[in-house]
């Protein structure tokens, strides 16, 4: 069994790594070997010449639409198998707690009605919206134990702020539509070299939440009572695990857009793959597989919508989840 982990986690990482290495090398516009090396070498302050516009092509375009990936396939896989087990759902995912609902509204409000969030822009107003929402369900899961209520909350907010952004959609000219729904198909593409730090210091922050919970969500699969009797400290778990997921979510839909699909497929294929409930051993996995997910979508081309590429993979595993869940042993 240990050999079998090991095996995929080792499998994993060279595909990830040569994911990485091809996200990096390839691109609409073509560069040389010897350019690409002399680039990547140089950093992304290289002086001017041929050097220098190669040197921005890696680093001001491909590094950070790599870095998206990694880190948006890593915060929405975790936060999914974390959600999935908090409320034993298999179909939970980063999108049942209205976070990711919560970033559109920003978002729209900044492109559809005009309201300005100053130097921060599209990004401030999605993270805004979504740490809004979070603040909501935080709330509400200090009010109500029961994690069934939360869910409800969740998808209500969702259909409410859908609801909003709709009624805007409707009064919005053809410009500011065309941009928010750009937007809303998800990209990579967005990031920017400055804001991969405070992506992966935000995408740090929620798997430290995740992971210093690890012992209340291998208990969790056999109810809260169950956790309690193992001395597990199941609300104050419970509620980090819903703030590390929450920020997860937040943080990836505010530098990408709304990543479908990826929060409630790979938890099952990390399931499938290495064939255990432990989450010391799926947590690293998932992020592992949504990293491979997320990189092997980015090398499609651009004119591809991401999520279109997504929902290709994506649609199968729940599908498959609906069919076969009940006798998988996940839930």
């Amino acid at each position: 069994m240990k050999n079998r982990i090991w095996f995929c986690f080792g499998f994993l990482f060279l595909v990830a790594v040569s994911l990485s290495f091809c996200t990096l090398a390839t691109g609409p516009v073509w560069v040389s070997w010897p350019d690409f090396f002399s680039a990547l070498f140089a950093g992304p302050s290289a002086e001017v010449g041929a050097d220098s516009i190669t040197s921005q092509i890696i680093w001001r375009l491909r590094v950070p639409r790599m870095c998206a990936a990694v880190l948006a396939g890593t915060s929405l896989s975790v936060a999914g198998l974390a959600l999935q087990t908090v409320f034993c759902n298999p179909l939970a995912g980063p999108f049942v707690l209205g976070i990711s609902s919560g970033a559109s509204l920003g978002v729209a409000l900044s492109l559809l009605a005009g309201f300005s969030f100053g130097n921060f822009g599209v990004l401030g107003a999605a993270a805004l919206g979504a740490s809004v929402v979070t603040i909501i369900v935080m709330w509400v899961s200090g009010r109500f134990r029961n994690v069934g209520v939360l869910l409800i909350v969740g998808l209500l907010l969702g259909y409410l702020i859908d609801a909003i952004v709709s009624v805007l959609i409707a009064g919005s000219e053809a410009e500011a539509l065309r941009v928010y729904v750009t937007w809303s198909m998800g990209s990579f593409g967005r990031m920017l070299l400055d804001g991969v730090w405070v992506f992966a210091l935000a995408v740090a922050a929620g798997l430290g939440l995740v992971v210093v919970s690890m012992r209340y969500l291998n208990a969790a699969r056999l109810g809260d009572d169950f956790a309690r009797g193992l001395g597990v400290r199941v609300e104050i778990s419970k509620k980090c695990v819903l703030l590390g997921a929450s920020i997860l979510a937040a943080a990836c839909t505010a530098f990408c857009g709304p990543v479908a699909f990826v929060g409630i497929a790979v938890p099952h294929l990390a399931f499938m793959l290495f064939k255990t409930t432990d989450h010391r051993v799926l947590v690293p996995g998932a992020a592992l597989c949504g990293t491979v997910l997320c990189l092997l979508a980015g090398l499609f081309p651009v004119s591809i919508p991401l999520n279109a590429v997504l929902s290709i993979v994506g649609v199968p595993v729940v599908f498959y989840v609906l069919v076969r869940g009940s006798r998988t042993g996940w839930w």
